[in-house]
């Protein structure tokens, strides 16, 4: 059975860990969203943006930086929208999770709380088999294909940039997408579960206590079965992109579905490393 919340929308039931594709499972940590129509941002930040661009060279997925930087035009960028709440995602929960699945979500997800490594929870769930995750105060921000069409319908390519140069001569496996869309939030439910029908009683002042003040932690309910991690900001974890290529000395843009492929994580400042579904990428 699959609950149906309008756009976007998610699967509540079906097990993401047992996704097929081409004859092989999907990792879960890199998909949990693509039932809704966006990619994962696997270490949720700021700074991920409409506009940004991605590289995918040989399943390394890189950010470039933001189209106006190669792409001098006759029209000026586009502007991002004001933040628009998704209220049809927002208190949505996932699937279970087994747990070493649902503790690296949690782990990067509060990495990105902290802004770099956070103190370990694994010990709270111990006793636990699976973990949901429940959508909390989500957001987004985008800007229109159309709006980044028409900027890019009159200007000059920076080609002789040697990065432009990769990713946008039509190389074979390298290619490149463009940011039109993010999502955005700053706090996370979770449930510890030690089956299908028994949740985990959490001791919230103690997992307080672990965290420090960067992340709060609060009960949605009196069994302290449900908590709230918070942090201070909005942080992008998930994302929508189209294909784009310069082609004969036009752009060409293309539509893109989010899957495995599409999901990264970029370090926590700049300058640090990349992580991918494929690899570990630095880029200097």
């Amino acid at each position: 059975m699959q609950q149906s919340i309008g756009w976007p929308t998610i699967s509540l039931v079906r097990d993401p860990s047992m996704r097929l594709t081409v004859g092989r499972c999907q990792d879960p940590r890199l998909t949990y969203l693509n039932d809704s129509g966006y990619n994962v941002v696997r270490l949720p930040r700021k700074g991920i943006i409409p506009l940004g661009v991605l590289g995918r060279d040989h399943k390394a997925n890189n950010w470039l930086g933001t189209l106006d930087q190669i792409w001098k035009s006759d029209f000026p960028p586009p502007i991002t929208g004001a933040p628009q709440s998704v209220a049809a995602l927002t208190g949505t929960k996932t699937s279970d999770f087994k747990l070493s699945v649902g503790l690296d979500i949690l782990a990067n997800a509060l990495n990105g709380m902290f802004g770099g490594s956070a103190p370990s929870v694994e010990s709270t769930y111990q006793n636990a088999k699976s973990i949901q995750f429940t959508f909390r105060d989500v957001r987004s921000t985008g800007i229109d294909p159309f709006l980044v069409g028409n900027f890019l319908s009159k200007g000059d390519l920076a080609d002789k940039n040697p990065v432009v140069k990769r990713y946008f001569s039509n190389l074979n496996d390298v290619d490149a997408l463009v940011i039109t869309e993010v999502l955005e939030s700053k706090s996370l439910g979770v449930t510890g579960k030690k089956d299908a029908n028994t949740a985990l009683s959490v001791n919230v002042p103690e997992l307080q206590a672990i965290l420090g003040t960067k992340v709060s932690v609060t009960a949605t309910n009196s069994s302290n079965t449900e908590l709230t991690y918070e942090g201070a900001d909005y942080l992008v974890f998930g994302y929508k992109a189209f294909g784009i290529a310069m082609l004969n000395g036009e752009w060409q843009i293309y539509g893109v579905a989010p899957d495995e492929s599409g999901a990264f994580a970029v370090g926590t400042t700049l300058g640090d490393p990349i992580v991918d579904a494929g690899r570990l990428v630095q880029i200097e």
